[in-house]
């Protein structure tokens, strides 16, 4: 849990694109030291792309460029989303940022059992209520991936065009995806609600007992003060020097190459 919360700060602390693929690479790091297959990480950031797609182009329409970007073309023509190096760079880094928090979130789910987790937000001091509702969320990840999956494959049965090459159309294309995934999910949801409830868990759920008791050992804290300190670190970089912002790569290569 203090490895997701600091690899979600950090992810959000560091705006550099090349900062957010350094990110992803320990995060590719952590899968191989988990002895998860390449493969499982590849099936799990295919189903992605199409959202990765959208991010980027909204990024121009809703995330305006920094004072005295140089505009280079725009997006709609004759002057709507403007293109520029500044928001070429949001765009990647938001895209990137959101590939690695699906990472991470599935990491945990993978190599950790929802029961814990469960015990592990209990141990945290938070209200029973909500540690279920984020044990909830962490173990609807692969759900919504093997959902979402599903309807591509039924829409695709019934002559749907989702491998279109243009970015505009692919877009359009996957509506009729991505509208049925949103309903199942709130189906689901309410599958969940009711499950919940018919088991009496609002019945004086602050005392409950639990059969298996988490301990917290050596390397666990050494880890986690890893952790901090890292998190520490990138911290001070980000706002008391100003480092790792959106365009802090490209302008070290930019006075590079003048030089």
């Amino acid at each position: 849990m203090l490895m997701f919360l600091c690899l979600t700060v950090i992810a959000t602390l560091v705006l550099d694109p090349i900062g957010v693929l350094l990110l992803l690479m320990i995060i590719v790091v952590f899968y191989e030291l988990a002895k998860i297959p390449f493969v499982k990480l590849w099936e799990i950031t295919k189903p992605l792309f199409p959202a990765m797609i959208m991010f980027f182009l909204l990024n121009f329409f809703f995330v305006a460029p920094p004072a005295g970007s140089k505009v280079y073309a725009y997006l709609i023509p004759p002057n709507l989303a403007p293109i520029t190096v500044e928001g070429v760079l949001i765009g990647i880094t938001n895209v990137l940022r959101f590939v690695l928090f699906i990472w991470v979130v599935r990491l945990v789910t993978l190599v950790t059992p929802i029961t814990d987790i469960l015990l592990g937000c209990v141990k945290l001091g938070m209200p029973i209520e909500i540690s279920t509702a984020l044990g909830i969320a962490f173990s609807y990840v692969p759900f919504m991936i093997h959902e979402f999956r599903t309807v591509i494959e039924a829409q695709r049965s019934r002559g749907a065009q989702l491998d279109n090459k243009n970015p505009i159309k692919k877009m359009r294309a996957f509506m009729p995806v991505l509208v049925p995934s949103i309903y199942l999910a709130i189906l689901r949801g309410m599958d969940i609600a009711r499950a919940i409830e018919s088991r009496a868990f609002s019945f004086n759920p602050a005392k409950r007992t639990y059969r298996r008791q988490l301990v917290i050992k050596r390397r666990d804290k050494i880890f986690g003060a890893i952790l901090i300190v890292i998190t520490t670190a990138i911290a001070v970089l980000r706002f008391y020097m100003g480092w790792l912002g959106y365009t802090f790569t490209f302008s070290i290569l930019t006075r590079l190459l003048v030089k």
